[in-house]
């Protein structure tokens, strides 16, 4: 286990402010975060660092010690920090995001040159963005799950249908609706695309049309959405995707639209942010650059 320098940071904050609050306020991170980061730090010592009251946190002897120790180090490295962007001439601030890679690859990444602020982006499951939210890692997520919290701010953006597509070559006349045994027939014989993040979603599709788990699996695993889409512009087969993010590969005709289901299946995708944040200029520009791409 290796020791993170926003532990310390954590620490520092609890220390001077005395509550967990403080800290969180201080650091613009939620509470649970700052009590993640406090909790990793004592394991990673072995000790506790403060003994907490119902008021206050009051440091420990052992507490006491770390911050003598290692608040000169902190300085010193906060003071480079800022030495080093006046010396490069970068007095801009630094936004994480956090969303779908393809949702990236759609929406944000041709607004990247126009950005005046740094950008970092993180990629991951729903779960996963939400946790680097509440730790403080990201600053800004889009994803289909919400959590509940007093710290937390969530908005929707824009709803997601999931959608049975073909390659343009693949012969569809053996598609009818009429029958269901013969359609499911059809679908098994087909070629199918996936990746390996979205394998439950072929799984979801079918069990919600047919109450029942498809007896086989994915011909090609592919790395991502968009290139499932390329796969199937050049040749035959199916797939389930989300309507927005193939839809104008449907309008040029490149992939075909077949099915909705006989019970669609919907996402909402919400903006989630923190409460209390140093970029909330630069969020809420990336927000309206994602809302204006919906027009």
């Amino acid at each position: 286990m290796q020791a993170n320098l926003e532990w310390f940071r954590t620490f520092r904050a609890i220390y001077e402010t005395g509550t967990m609050s403080g800290a969180a306020k201080q650091l613009y991170i939620s509470q649970p975060g700052v009590g993640l980061h406090l909790n990793a730090l004592e394991v990673y010592t072995g000790f506790p660092l403060f003994e907490r009251t119902t008021r206050k946190m009051i440091p420990t002897e052992k507490g006491k010690l770390l911050y003598q120790q290692m608040l000169d180090s902190l300085l010193c490295l906060e003071d480079i920090e800022t030495r080093f962007q006046r010396k490069s001439g970068k007095d801009r601030a630094t936004v994480s995001v956090g969303m779908c890679v393809e949702t990236f690859q759609q929406v944000l990444e041709k607004h990247i040159p126009r950005l005046n602020f740094n950008l970092i982006m993180q990629f991951g499951s729903n779960e996963q963005l939400i946790q680097s939210l509440e730790n403080g890692s990201a600053d800004l997520i889009l994803t289909t799950s919400t959590r509940q919290g007093n710290h937390l701010l969530d908005r929707p953006y824009t709803v997601e249908r999931l959608i049975l597509v073909a390659g343009r070559n693949t012969d569809i006349s053996g598609f009818q609706l009429q029958d269901k045994g013969i359609m499911k027939d059809w679908m098994k014989s087909q070629l199918w695309y996936s990746t390996a993040a979205d394998m439950g979603v072929l799984n979801l599709f079918w069990e919600n049309n047919f109450g029942e788990r498809p007896s086989f699996v994915p011909n090609y695993i592919v790395p991502n959405k968009f290139s499932i889409i390329r796969c199937l512009s050049e040749g035959n087969g199916l797939a389930i995707l989300p309507d927005f993010l193939c839809r104008e590969a449907m309008d040029d005709h490149k992939i075909l639209k077949i099915w909705e289901g006989y019970k669609p299946i919907e996402n909402t995708l919400y903006f989630c942010k923190r409460k209390q944040s140093l970029f909330m200029n630069e969020i809420d520009l990336i927000e309206k650059m994602l809302v204006d791409e919906l027009r």
